[in-house]
C-alpha cells in the first residue's frame, strides 16, 4: 500500500468534481455513472454507489472540459472504503499512454499554476478548475500586438511565459512603456468589469503565451456562481484601484518629462 501511495504522490494532483461513466469488466461488463474527485496524470478518486474491491479493473471516461476527454483508459482500483451511502475507491490509471499522462499532467498543472495567481489565490480548487474551463490558450510571437489603445475592451489575459509590454502614446504620439507583464501575472482586467475603451495597449515584448478570458464567459460563469462572483470581484476592484494609482504615478512623468523636453527645446530657439 506504501509503495501505490509513493507513486502517486509523483503527480500533481486537483480536488475537483467531475461527472465518470465506469465499466467494470470483473462484475460482467456493467456500467455506473458516478464523480471523480483527487484527480492526477496517475490516476483519480472514484465514487459511486457500489463498493469495488482492490485490484478490480475498469474503464472510465471523462471530459474535464469540452474537447478534452479521456476515453475507454483501463484503471485499476488499488483501495476503497465506503461512507454513508456511497464507496470511495483510489483507482490507478494502467493504460494511460505517456502522451496522455503528460497532457493531464500540463492540465492539472494549470490549474495549479492558476492558483497561484493573486485574483485567484483565495480560491479552492473547483473554483479554479471553473475559470480554466473558460481560459483558451494563445500564443503571441515577439513584436505582436494583443491589443491596442483607443479599441473596445472584450478580454483578460494571465502570463503563462513570456513578457508583455503595456503601452501608452505620450502627449507628442510616442509609446511609452508604462508596465511591463511577466510569467503569472495578468492584465486587461478591468475589461471583465465594463464595455469601455482600452486605456492603453499590449504589445509582446518576447514570444510569449497566455490564457484569455472573454468578458461573455466571464460574465456568464459569475451569474451561476454568487460566490466566486463576490470573490473575484473583491480582487479585481482592489487589484484596480492600486494599478489606477501607479498609472497616474508614471503619466504624471510622462507629462512633466515632456513638458521638460519642450521647455529646454524652446530656450534652445
Amino acid at each position: 500500500m506504501q509503495e501505490h501511495i509513493k507513486e502517486r504522490r509523483k503527480y500533481s494532483r486537483i480536488d475537483v468534481r467531475v461527472s465518470v461513466g465506469v465499466m467494470v469488466r470483473d462484475l460482467g461488463d456493467r456500467v455506473f455513472i458516478g464523480t471523480i474527485s483527487n484527480i492526477g496524470a496517475d490516476g483519480v478518486g472514484l465514487i459511486i454507489n457500489t463498493f469495488l474491491p482492490q485490484g478490480t479493473t475498469l474503464f472510465i471516461n471523462f471530459e474535464l472540459q469540452e474537447g478534452y476527454k479521456i476515453d475507454g483508459i483501463e484503471a485499476q482500483v488499488i483501495r476503497s472504503r465506503e461512507a454513508e451511502d456511497k464507496f470511495f475507491s483510489a483507482v490507478r490509471f494502467i493504460t494511460l499512454d505517456a502522451e496522455l499522462k503528460r497532457k493531464l499532467e500540463i492540465y492539472v498543472g494549470s490549474i495549479l499554476f492558476l492558483k497561484k495567481i493573486k485574483p485567484f489565490s483565495t480560491l479552492t480548487d473547483e473554483e479554479t478548475w471553473n475559470i480554466r474551463k473558460i481560459s483558451k490558450e494563445v500564443y503571441y510571437q515577439e513584436g505582436q500586438k494583443i491589443f491596442e489603445e483607443g479599441v473596445e475592451g472584450d478580454a483578460f489575459y494571465i502570463m503563462i511565459n513570456g513578457k508583455v509590454k503595456i503601452v501608452k502614446k505620450n502627449p507628442q504620439g510616442k509609446e511609452e512603456t508604462l508596465a511591463v507583464v511577466k510569467e503569472g501575472e495578468f492584465f486587461g482586467e478591468i475589461a471583465l468589469l465594463d464595455e469601455g475603451v482600452r486605456s492603453a495597449g499590449a504589445v509582446a515584448s518576447e514570444n510569449a503565451s497566455l490564457f484569455v478570458v472573454t468578458r461573455a464567459d466571464f460574465k456568464k460563469l459569475l451569474d451561476n456562481n454568487d460566490v466566486l462572483s463576490q470573490k473575484l470581484l473583491w480582487v479585481f476592484v482592489r487589484t484596480l484601484s492600486h494599478r489606477l494609482r501607479e498609472v497616474d504615478k508614471v503619466m504624471a512623468d510622462m507629462f512633466f518629462t515632456s513638458i521638460k523636453k519642450e521647455t529646454v527645446s524652446g530656450e534652445k530657439k
